[in-house]
């Protein structure tokens, strides 16, 4: 159960980052994580099983948090290695490249958590984004209009992938709206130019 909430917590703190930083919403609380616990946890989940995709993912988190982004990339990556299937991951290497400002290998494991899970609203709004700073209007466009029809029909503030990770989509609600609008215009005002 408890690796269930770390996983969560994780998932939340991933996305929420992503969604605030270019929305105005409030924090609401602050959590204290004692990251260097955390990583000895995961060591000794690996140790006790190593392969493990949940204990190298959470290794990947505790290093990120602690400023060592060439571990954190290398436990994130061999966690998809050895779960394919889970978009956690790819989405957690998203979050690491894209706070680095590496667009193309942001872009590529977006794609392939799009790949896994083509229905998270979460994945689609972030892809939107990445189109839209792109300057492909007509596909930014598309995105985030495919995002809000998702976000749409997800129950409750939070979206479920088929592998029982959750997804906040409160932020795209508030912002989906405004990014279709913000797109809008872009596009109308490149045409006239």
């Amino acid at each position: 159960m408890r690796q269930i909430r770390v996983v969560l917590f994780v998932l939340a703190c991933v996305f929420c980052k992503s969604i605030l930083s270019r929305s105005s919403l409030a924090q609401d609380a602050t959590v204290n994580v004692d990251w260097k616990a955390e990583l000895a946890k995961a060591k000794t989940g690996i140790a006790k099983d190593p392969n493990s995709a949940f204990w190298h993912n959470q290794a990947g988190v505790a290093y990120d948090a602690l400023g060592d982004f060439e571990r954190a990339v290398k436990e994130i990556k061999l966690a998809s290695k050895l779960d394919p299937s889970n978009a956690n991951n790819y989405y957690a290497l998203y979050a690491l490249y894209k706070r680095k400002g590496m667009h193309l290998k942001q872009r590529q494991v977006l794609l392939d958590a799009l790949e896994k899970d083509p229905n998270n609203p979460v994945g689609r709004f972030e892809f939107a984004y990445i189109l839209e700073e792109e300057k492909h209007w007509a596909d930014s466009l598309r995105e985030y209009q495919v995002a809000k029809q998702l976000t749409a029909g997800v129950k409750g503030p939070k979206y479920i992938d088929s592998r029982g990770n959750v997804y906040e989509v409160e932020g795209i609600r508030e912002e989906v709206d405004n990014a279709i609008h913000r797109v809008t215009t872009l596009s109308k005002s490149n045409a006239q130019k």
